[in-house]
């Protein structure tokens, strides 16, 4: 069979599978061994199966992944999402909207310490909608802020998308946690200003500001150090990678510690609460590496076929404006946004995409952090925007439709940010530049 066909047959059969139903992982590794069928025949593709789950995951720098997984699990049993909200409500929560901007600090302070977009948006749920709610804020904005917080999971290090991202294509990860600080950081301060503007505009979405006391140099100090834990974490794993103390995967071991320490301190069954973190944190790291094995199968298979490479290469020819073609490879993951998971839209379309950005001259390490961004708006987008349906879990009283119209607003301040990152990518490489 010509490979060119094999390919496309291969293509049309993961696309039957996943309509079908198939798990993502399960599709995407018989979509690849059905291509290496085709292409190399039976004898070759039993060898390599017999080896391959091993030899693609026996690598050492992967072990980073359940660290970050079990560091974040962790922090959230250890109460830190509660200090990180309360401190950020004290030090703004008296101007306009001031709960919803502490809410998303609160969300970007815990992000620090735990790389999950769903557990994020979970977690500040539960500490943040009852108070905005008990205050009178529209359901919409507060569920809205709640959901688009959540999104900073998925971008402020550690990100467990980066580290797929790094995993499927081989791109530093020390890189890509240094890049994304300050897109992170750029993120939350955009969407501060965007809840800002808009209760100025439409006061009835906030009560009214309160009157507070100044709290003084010594307050503001005592009040950013109650919530020592999130600094520590992020210090130990984010600071010992940019001084070069520590890898990546040595740093999230510490900090994978030194988590455990905080959550030991604050429980008193310590080993229910050890138990319940390796359970959770094995149950995830398995269907995340069931993911990495059908993806690996998947990108194998494909590049028998030699369509990625043509692909890159009719896509360079078909412009040579890098802008245009950014722009063209990043609709297919606002489609696949309001459909899949993060994780299974880097892994699905990276075996495609990333052999074009690399022949176009395109920084890999840049484009992580813009098609992280456009993750973040497949977690709120509708009929699967993720972070919509963790809030209609914390507060089931507020219709499902009135949660997407508040992500909306969060949606367009996305799109600046993801503008703002295109125009000046100098955001995302300042920090990674200086060491």
């Amino acid at each position: 069979m010509d490979i060119t066909t094999a390919g496309i047959l291969m293509v049309a059969f993961l696309g039957v599978l996943l309509l079908i139903g198939t798990p993502i992982g399960l599709a995407l590794a018989i979509s690849g061994i059905s291509g290496l069928a085709m292409t190399r025949g039976f004898m070759p593709l039993e060898f390599l199966l017999s080896t391959f789950t091993y030899s693609y995951t026996a690598n050492l720098s992967y072990i980073v992944l359940p660290l970050f997984l079990f560091m974040g699990h962790m922090a959230f049993v250890s109460g830190i999402s509660e200090k990180a909200f309360a401190a950020a409500e004290k030090l703004i929560g008296h101007i306009s909207g001031g709960l919803a901007i502490a809410t998303v600090f609160g969300c970007a302070a815990f992000a620090m310490v735990c790389g999950s977009s769903v557990a994020t948006a979970s977690t500040m749920g539960r500490v943040a909608m009852p108070e905005m709610l008990k205050r009178g804020y529209a359901p919409r904005l507060a569920a809205g802020c709640v959901a688009a917080g959540g999104t900073l999971g998925v971008l402020i290090p550690p990100s467990g998308i980066l580290v797929i991202y790094a995993i499927v294509t081989q791109a530093s990860l020390v890189d890509l946690l240094l890049a994304a600080i300050l897109p992170g950081l750029v993120t939350a301060a955009i969407y501060a200003v965007g809840i800002w503007g808009i209760t100025q505009w439409k006061p009835e979405l906030a009560p009214r500001a309160e009157r507070r006391e100044k709290l003084g140099l010594n307050g503001t100090l005592g009040v950013i150090f109650s919530s020592w834990e999130v600094m520590l974490l992020f210090a130990v794993v984010m600071g010992t990678i940019y001084l070069g103390i520590a890898t990546p995967t040595e740093s999230a071991a510490v900090g994978a510690l030194i988590a455990l320490l905080i959550a030991a301190r604050s429980s008193k069954n310590r080993k229910q609460l050890l138990a319940e973190g390796l359970r959770e944190t094995g149950s995830a790291t398995a269907a995340i590496f069931l993911l990495i094995i059908g993806a690996g199968l998947f990108s194998l298979g494909l590049s028998t076929t030699q369509i990625p490479t043509r692909f890159a290469a009719w896509m360079v020819s078909f412009t040579d404006n890098r802008l245009l073609l950014l722009l063209i490879l990043l609709v297919p993951y606002i489609i696949l946004g309001m459909f899949v998971d993060g994780i299974s839209m880097i892994l699905l379309t990276m075996p495609i995409v990333y052999p074009v950005i690399k022949q176009a001259g395109i920084d890999p390490i840049w484009f992580g952090i813009i098609v992280t961004k456009t993750v973040e708006i497949g977690c709120l987008t509708p009929p699967v925007g993720l972070n919509a349906f963790v809030v209609k879990n914390v507060a089931p009283s507020i219709p499902l439709g009135e949660i997407f119209r508040g992500c909306g607003f969060f949606i367009l301040l996305e799109i600046i940010v993801i503008g703002i990152l295109i125009v000046f990518p100098e955001i995302t490489t300042v920090l990674r530049t200086s060491i």
